[in-house]
């Protein structure tokens, strides 16, 4: 039987968003607590370059900064998690 409410596997502390990643979520198409609970859970998305994935998992174990990515609308969204845990970025790249 599947686990219908995955464990978190580290704490998110404040949330941040950039004011490009609020535009993002005004426009409706993805529901910002939706990305967290992935981040939080480990449920990235299969697009994640795997060196990424990797250095997350590890930091997860480390205590290091956590980054997952997502595509979406053409952008590249980062949520990062600061190795403290205190605080949890959802911003857009400069580079888009």
């Amino acid at each position: 039987m599947s686990d219908l409410h995955p464990k978190m596997l580290f704490p998110l502390g404040t949330i941040l968003l950039s004011p490009d990643a609020q535009s993002i979520f005004e426009a409706g198409d993805i529901d910002p607590q939706e990305l967290l609970r992935r981040h939080v859970t480990g449920d990235w998305e299969e697009s994640m370059d795997e060196d990424l994935r990797r250095a997350s998992l590890a930091a997860i174990e480390d205590g290091g900064i956590i980054v997952s990515t997502w595509q979406i609308g053409g952008y590249t969204l980062w949520v990062r998690t600061d190795a403290s845990r205190s605080s949890t970025v959802l911003d857009i790249p400069l580079d888009h």
